[in-house]
């Protein structure tokens, strides 16, 4: 008789503490998982999920929910035990009562390896390294973040399995075009505007094309950074060809998925990257880097720069749009490999490794 069948339903506690800010990547992440599993009966797991405060009672009945506080934060062994913990990211600050219970963590990048410096990469390390050392099982969202894990923090013997996110853009009828679109060719990113995502070289880029091009870049623009391409937004005199809206509404990225003519993406550092895969889900071409995840995740789908030179991007872009009108199979076959990254493949490789690890190491009752 196997752990499982020791017990009619285990309890299974998923920190979702990333809904505190659901408009970046992490927070859609909780958002559709949540979502998921809120549309799930099992007859072996019950869910509950750490929520914040506003969104208790959120994602239905079928779901139990814990709110975040101070005393989990601080007090873990004072509040509810679980048969099983599973944190969506490295950076929480919530842990099980116990250091009994089978704890799963996702590590999504390991990004701040060139982002930090002396003192603060040595705490990010050792911080995440003593999580590291207390999972059962450590997920990575890609198999380049799982190869930069190993190269980077002492695994051991600890299993690491690679479990791609679902990738989910919501649908709208009759929304308008937004009032900062301007009008033209609209060539699109959306995320963070950082250095990472490498998003300076695409003004120059668009200096190489011809007019009719435009671009817009959305997402938090908080930061030097943003102001730095701004400012040569302006040098340039490209303000009618280039706009940074900012954090943009879901209807509105509805409708630049829908209308754009390709989304650019020349992106340096991505655990797994969602908007390559945003983009085909609507049949639209993908021009983008060749650095971390990204061509592990969109494979042969996406047009690659190999040069991030502006004249050697815009005379590729060009060659290579124009071969992509020509076929009209190609929206098809990208929509296809799009939905290999869904959340319910996503989450139901979660629950088969929540079973796996609650079998394997539960005592017996």
């Amino acid at each position: 008789m196997t752990a499982m069948e020791k017990k009619s339903k285990y309890s299974v506690l998923i920190d979702l503490d990333r809904l505190k800010d659901p408009y970046n990547g992490l927070g859609q992440v909780a958002l559709n998982l949540a979502a998921e599993l809120g549309r799930i009966h099992d007859d072996e797991l019950e869910f509950t999920l750490l929520v914040p405060p506003e969104f208790a009672g959120k994602f239905g009945n079928q779901v139990n929910y814990e709110v975040i506080s101070a005393k989990r934060r601080l007090f873990p062994f004072l509040c509810p035990g679980y048969d099983l913990w599973y944190t969506i990211h490295q950076d929480s600050w919530f842990f099980p009562s116990t250091r009994k219970t089978p704890y799963i963590l996702t590590i999504n990048d390991l990004n701040f390896l060139e982002e930090k410096k002396g003192i603060h990469l040595w705490y990010r390390i050792n911080r995440l390294q003593t999580k590291v050392r207390h999972a059962t099982v450590i997920i990575t969202i890609s198999k380049f973040t799982e190869s930069v894990v190993r190269g980077n923090l002492k695994v051991g013997n600890t299993p690491v399995k690679v479990i791609y996110c679902g990738v989910s853009v919501p649908e709208f009828n009759n929304v308008s075009r937004p009032d900062y679109v301007p009008e033209g060719d609209i060539l699109f990113n959306v995320g963070v505007v950082s250095p990472k995502k490498n998003l300076a070289v695409l003004i120059e880029f668009m200096k190489e094309l011809p007019e009719k091009y435009v671009l817009v870049i959305a997402g938090n623009k908080c930061g030097e950074y943003a102001v730095n391409i701004e400012k040569r937004i302006r040098e340039l005199g490209l303000e009618r060809r280039i706009v940074l809206p900012g954090l943009i509404s879901d209807e509105d990225k509805f409708w630049l998925y829908s209308h754009c003519k390709a989304v650019v993406f020349p992106s340096k550092r991505e655990g797994m990257g969602f908007p390559p895969v945003e983009a085909m889900r609507f049949g639209k071409p993908v021009f983008a880097s060749t650095f971390s995840s990204i061509p592990e995740v969109s494979e042969d789908k996406a047009y690659y720069w190999e040069k991030m030179d502006p004249r050697n991007m815009a005379e590729f872009f060009l060659e290579k749009i124009q071969e992509f009108d020509n076929d009209p199979s190609r929206p098809e076959i990208l929509r296809k490999h799009s939905m290999k990254f869904t959340w319910e493949n996503s989450t139901a490789e979660l629950i088969r490794l929540f079973k796996e690890v609650l079998d394997n190491l539960l005592p017996p009752a």
